[in-house]
Parts: structure tokens; sequence; C-alpha cells
């Protein structure tokens, strides 16, 4: 089996009334390694009340995208990796940011956001996250959250990898299993995409993406991420969430 994904990233109508950029940010893909295919998925939404929020996200999943790849290299199977290592890639992206918040002369909290993780293949599934946002799967005709979405102390507050106590708010799941899709997504999209009644993912918004992926005749990254754009900013959604929108979808599919 191999993996097609998508990913797209919409600016929220909040910040574009103020002229402002986008604070999200995802990187997502497959990698073969030996005879094994790897996804990875990440996802960050950086902090709305800070300067350099979306500049963290982004160095977020960059730095942990590089030690993910180095250590499946190096260890060559996801059964090799542990929660101490997961710790140390979250570790080395706090350091990446407050080495650039050094170099910028601005404060940590300036780049201030979430980080969502997905690493499968080999029938075994990492997960780790902190903050908001959620990581869907396939459960049989259903669709259920790895991690409930984590909120502060206050409404519409969070944790982050800035904070001082990061590594007590890292989640972190193993699963002996290897899903058929996935999806991830940052907090402007979870009060639209999950049942906080409930506690589950709304089935009827996401089979429907996932078989349109599955269905696209292109491989890897295509024209679909553009399309997955259009469909985040349609008004049906905006009207509902003016926050930043990031959607990571992958599915297996025969080789």
């Amino acid at each position: 089996m191999i993996w097609k994904s998508t990913a797209s990233s919409v600016t929220g109508r909040s910040h574009l009334d103020r002229s402002e950029s986008g604070q999200d940010y995802s990187r997502a893909g497959s990698i073969r390694i030996a005879d094994g295919e790897y996804f990875i998925g990440l996802a960050a939404d950086g902090a709305g009340s800070t300067t350099e929020g979306g500049r963290g996200a982004e160095v977020a999943c960059e730095t942990v995208w590089g030690c993910i790849i180095n250590c499946l290299r190096h260890d060559g199977d996801l059964l090799n990796i542990s929660d101490d290592e997961i710790r140390g890639w979250v570790t080395t992206s706090r350091d990446a940011i407050a080495a650039e918040a050094t170099g910028n002369g601005k404060r940590m909290k300036d780049y201030a956001c979430t980080l969502l993780g997905a690493v499968t293949g080999n029938d075994h599934t990492v997960f780790f996250q902190i903050g908001d946002g959620a990581i869907v799967v396939s459960a049989g005709e259903d669709y259920q959250t790895i991690f409930w979405p984590e909120q502060g102390e206050y409404a519409n507050t969070t944790f982050f990898v800035s904070d001082e106590a990061y590594l007590e708010r890292l989640r972190i799941l193993h699963a002996p299993t290897s899903p058929t899709e996935i999806a991830l997504f940052t907090d402007g999209l979870q009060n639209l995409v999950l049942s906080f009644s409930q506690k589950k993912a709304h089935a009827g918004f996401f089979r429907p993406l996932f078989e349109a992926l599955r269905r696209d005749p292109g491989n890897e990254f295509s024209d679909f991420s553009g399309q997955l754009g259009r469909f985040l900013l349609r008004d049906d959604i905006s009207t509902r969430s003016d926050d930043d929108k990031t959607l990571v979808l992958a599915v297996q599919v025969a080789g």
C-alpha cells in the first residue's frame, strides 16, 4: 500500500479584516525507507495573540519533520521509536523557536504555537499533540479522535510548544495499526467537524473528503490541495469560523 496526501491552510477572516497573514502551517507527505513507506503529517497553529505565531508554527513543523526523517532512517521502524525520542523531537523544535526568538530580539512566547503530528507505517502509528485542534482516523464506518482538543484555563486558550511546561502537555500514543485514513486539523475547524457533546468526529464531513482524495488521479500532492483550499474558504464554512484553518488528509491506496 502507498499513501496519497494533501494539505491546505487558509487565512481566516479575522486576520484578513486586519490585513494580517495567517498563522497556521502544515507539512505532510510520504517517504520510502528500505522496503517500507511511511506517512508523516504535521500541523501547527500560531497563537492569535502573538506577533510571530505563524513563524513559530512553521519552525515547529519543519524542525520536527527533519527529526522524524532522521529517526526513521536511523531506527528503521516505528516500533523502535520511544516516547523519549518523540519528546526529543518536540524539544528540538522548541529550541529552534527559542534560537530564532533570541536572534530576532523577541520573546519565546511571541512564537507560541500548537503542534499535532502523526507518523504511520508497517502496521504501527505514532501520534503526538500539544494544544487544541485534533487528529482523526478511520474506525470502521466512523471516525475517532486520537486526543480531544485541550483547552486552557480560560475560554479560547490552549497550550503551546513555547510553554515552560510543554512536556507535561505533550500527549503521545502508539497504536499497533496503520489507519487507512488520517486527518489533522487546527482549531479553526474543530467546532465544525467535532461534536463536543458526544465527543466524536462528524463522519459526514470527513468521509466525502477522503473518498474524493482516493479518487483523485494525482500522486502525492496534486491540484487537490487547491480544491481543498477553496473548500475551506466556502461561505458556509467561513461564516461558522473566522479563524485560520488547516486540514491535512491522507489515505492508503493500492500500490
